[in-house]
């Protein structure tokens, strides 16, 4: 039984931590390094969402925009923490996001446990519509994640939604908990003017005032083809050495 519990939890971890979260669809994965660009063809991923965080100081950030560039990928790029409760504000970015980017996805953090956790949750609720108990398995002991000093936290949003909706004797449906999210869940930030996360490194927003116009979450717009991420970002002459204002 131990050798079984150990290949169980070791075996992922020792293949990047990669899974399926919805064949076809969803992937999740550790930091990938020099096998992304193979993850890519061999999954056909369209877009990549980064929860890590990352600068133009990471050689391992630079690499993967470069992946994205080359490969034609929307690059998301939504820095969370691991240990503490989630923002109103992080949850409705991750529900719109899932809605609006190109499938296949990836989705990684540092380590793929906890924030890729959270995410493979997320989206197993809104776009699969399983009720919470069933989504938590997000949180998969084979990935790595104990919920124990700090990543417990990440577990809260859907413990919360789940006991609201057993003393109202209601079902689970996506429209339902993102309604939650907006009006129930108990968070500092409230539901109003938050911006679709556009796709892109990081840096190039944080810079760019040019990210308000970006439409409101809960004003979705029709999807539009915005081309690939060198031509929606002016990237086709840029990355020649590190991620710089040129981009």
């Amino acid at each position: 039984m131990l050798m079984i519990g150990v290949a169980t939890f070791w075996l992922p971890l020792s293949r990047g931590n990669f899974g399926v979260v919805d064949p076809g669809l969803v992937y999740r994965a550790a930091q990938p390094g020099g096998e992304l660009t193979r993850l890519v063809r061999g999954y056909r991923i369209a877009s990549i969402l980064n929860l890590r965080g990352g600068s133009r100081d990471d050689p391992w950030y630079v690499a993967e925009l470069h992946v994205a560039r080359d490969q034609g990928l929307e690059f998301y790029d939504l820095p969370l923490s691991a240990s503490r409760r989630p923002t109103r504000r992080e949850l409705l970015v991750l529900l719109d996001l899932f809605e609006h980017c190109r499938y296949p996805l990836l989705i990684h953090c540092k380590s793929g446990s906890d924030r890729t956790g959270l995410a493979c949750a997320l989206y197993l609720m809104s776009r699969r519509g399983e009720p919470p108990g069933w989504a938590v398995r997000g949180f998969a002991l084979k990935h790595g994640h104990v919920p124990l000093f700090g990543p417990e936290h990440l577990h809260e949003p859907f413990r919360e939604y789940e006991a609201w909706l057993k003393a109202r004797g209601l079902d689970h449906s996506p429209a339902r908990f993102r309604d939650w999210v907006e009006h129930d869940y108990q968070a500092d930030d409230l539901a109003t003017n938050i911006p679709r996360l556009p796709p892109g490194p990081r840096a190039l927003f944080e810079v760019d005032e040019g990210v308000s116009a970006q439409p409101p979450i809960r004003h979705r717009e029709g999807r539009r083809s915005q081309g690939s991420l060198p031509q929606r970002l002016g990237l086709e002459n840029s990355l020649r050495g590190s991620v710089t204002s040129d981009w």
